[in-house]
C-alpha cells in the first residue's frame, strides 16, 4: 500500500506541476529519488531563463544597429543615389562628372595618365572618353611630344556644362552638411580619411571607377 501511494503522489506531482501530459494509467512510473527537488522547482528556472532571454531579444531589437561599416555603407548608397538625381538636370552621370572634373584640373594630360590617376581600367576609360567626345564635351588632341598619346581637353560646351554641374554639386554638399559646423565638417573629413587610408583608397578617387 505504501508503494502504491508513493507512486500515486509521484504521478500527481509530475502532472500537476509541469506542462507534460499526464501519463496513461498503464505507463510505468519511476520511483521518486530521495532528496530530489520537485519538478516545479527544476522547471521554473528554465522557464524564467527563457522569459529573460525573450525580453533581452525584444530590448535589443528596439536599439538601432550601430556600426561604422553599416553606417558608411547605407549613407554612401543614399548619397550616391541623391547625387545622381542632383546631376540629372544637366544630363551627367557621377562618373562622367568625375572625369570631366579630372580633365579640367589636368587639361592637356594624356588619356592614359588621367585614367591611371582615377584608377579607371584602360578599356573602360576608352568607352568613357568616346561617350563624352561624341557629345561634344571632350576632345582628343595630338600630343606634340608623343604622337602615340592623345591629350584630353574640354570643349567650350564641356566647360560650360561642368560649371553648371559643379554648382549643383556644391549645393548638394552644403545640404548634406547643413547640421554640421565648418569645424565639425573638417573633423568628419579627417576621420573618414583615416578609414579610406585603412582601406587602401587613394584620396580623391572614387572606388566605383575602378570596377570593370
Amino acid at each position: 500500500m505504501k508503494d502504491s501511494l508513493q507512486e500515486s503522489f509521484t504521478t500527481y506531482d509530475l502532472c500537476v506541476n509541469s506542462d507534460k501530459p499526464a501519463p496513461s494509467p498503464d505507463a510505468p512510473v519511476e520511483p521518486a529519488i530521495a532528496g530530489a527537488a520537485p519538478a516545479w522547482q527544476l522547471e521554473r528556472p528554465a522557464a524564467e531563463a527563457r522569459e529573460a532571454a525573450g525580453d533581452g531579444a525584444r530590448a535589443n531589437s528596439a536599439v538601432p544597429f550601430r556600426s561604422v561599416g553599416f553606417t558608411l555603407s547605407t549613407s554612401g548608397y543614399a548619397v550616391a543615389r541623391r547625387f545622381r538625381q542632383v546631376l540629372a538636370p544637366v544630363g551627367l552621370e557621377p562618373r562622367e562628372f568625375a572625369l570631366l572634373r579630372a580633365v579640367a584640373l589636368c587639361e592637356g594630360s594624356s588619356q592614359q595618365a588621367i585614367g591611371e590617376r582615377l584608377q579607371i581600367p584602360a578599356s573602360r576609360m576608352v568607352a568613357f572618353v568616346d561617350g563624352l567626345e561624341a557629345r561634344g564635351l571632350l576632345e582628343r588632341r595630338r600630343n606634340p611630344a608623343d604622337r602615340r598619346a592623345r591629350a584630353l581637353h574640354l570643349t567650350d560646351e564641356g566647360r560650360e556644362l561642368l560649371g553648371r554641374a559643379f554648382v549643383l554639386a556644391v549645393e548638394h554638399e552644403r545640404d548634406l552638411c547643413a547640421n554640421l559646423s565648418e569645424e565639425q565638417r573638417e573633423q568628419l573629413l579627417d576621420l573618414l580619411q583615416r578609414i579610406t587610408e585603412r582601406l587602401g583608397l587613394p584620396p580623391g578617387v572614387h572606388a566605383a571607377l575602378a570596377e570593370e
